[in-house]
């Protein structure tokens, strides 16, 4: 497919050239557009799939696929579908695809074998073969990697062994892997060539670390895509914890099952602390609440409080030490409508 595709205010979007990205949704389309457009456009065409309802029954799918330098990587949630790669449809390419169960159950099939998959547990495909994936009704999330074989060759001793076979199941590399997707999928925009690059080789250390690395491929994983991954689920959980004035670095560590030194070492190695990153998103949140028309009535002692300060007084010096500017001076600058 040449050219752009756009619907529904961008819930199914590509770019044009290369595909680098795409969103898509079967709850923004009409019942009888859906399959057509899931299977012809996006199956088909794009990700090479040949996806079909189980019965008669309704079905769901939405799906966020990010191309970055031959690696694919995608989140999905679907119900009742059976997404098959049938030999129609092979490319040539000879890529592994790792995927992760995060919610609910799937089937995978190929080489003749199948393997039941729960949450926490993953499965390794070839995209060099025929098979597929069989998601029931009660709806199913699953995250996946998509690895160039090369790229493996001296990470992981025999990657082909792992095919369809059971891996081990909800270790911290899969749970950060999973994780690490989620944050690139909400909030890295990967603007330069230098940060695509350091997150496909972050990919690629936890896919073969899932798979089974080598040893010398594990202890360079651990200064790699294992510390960046770690360093994403701290920063994930201070943001999902801001409100709490109360977050201190052992209630992260204790969370993450972290060492308190451990984090403030990922944290020095990008040259800054826990406790500045904790501040910096606060004032961050507090000043997009301040400029937000939803929080206009909300008084400044509120969003303070709301993004975990206990003193107004500290929270008006750092902001303006921040921005220049006082919370009320912010909130009094016109917005566009």
């Amino acid at each position: 497919m040449n050219g752009d595709l756009r619907r529904h205010e961008g819930e199914l979007t590509m770019q044009s050239g290369d595909i680098t990205g795409f969103r898509f949704s079967t709850a923004h389309f009409g019942e009888r557009d859906r399959l057509p457009i899931f299977r012809e456009q996006i199956g088909r065409m794009i990700v090479k799939l040949d996806p079909e309802p189980l019965d008669d029954g309704a079905f769901h799918a939405e799906a966020n696929v990010r191309e970055l330098s031959g690696l694919g990587i995608g989140s999905w949630a679907c119900s009742n579908l059976k997404i098959a790669r049938p030999r129609e449809l092979l490319d040539g390419t000879d890529d592994l695809v790792l995927t992760i169960i995060t919610s609910g159950n799937a089937r995978a099939s190929q080489r003749g074998r199948d393997i039941e998959l729960g949450p926490g547990q993953a499965v390794l495909q070839s995209s060099a073969e025929a098979g597929n994936m069989v998601v029931p009704v009660s709806p199913s999330r699953f995250v996946g990697l998509r690895l160039p074989r090369k790229a493996l060759a001296s990470l992981v001793n025999d990657p082909e062994d792992m095919l369809i076979r059971p891996l081990p199941a909800n270790t911290e590399a899969m749970r950060l892997l999973a994780l690490y997707i989620r944050e690139l999928d909400d909030s890295y925009q990967l603007s330069t060539p230098e940060l695509r690059g350091a997150v496909v080789k972050h990919l690629i250390d936890l896919g073969a670390l899932i798979i089974g690395a080598n040893r010398d491929a594990a202890v360079a994983a651990e200064d790699g895509g294992l510390s960046a991954a770690r360093l994403a689920a701290v920063k994930a959980d201070i943001s999902d914890n801001l409100s709490y004035g109360d977050l201190t670095l052992p209630a992260v560590a204790a969370r993450l099952k972290l060492t308190p030194r451990h984090i403030q070492r990922l944290f020095e190695s990008t040259g800054s602390t826990f406790s500045e990153f904790v501040l910096g998103q606060r004032l961050a949140r507090a000043h997009h609440l301040l400029t937000d028309p939803r929080h206009s009535r909300s008084a400044i002692g509120t969003i303070a409080f709301e993004v975990g300060f206990g003193d107004l007084s500290y929270f008006n010096r750092t902001f303006r030490r921040q921005y220049g500017a006082t919370p009320s001076d912010i909130r009094a600058v016109p917005r566009r409508p």
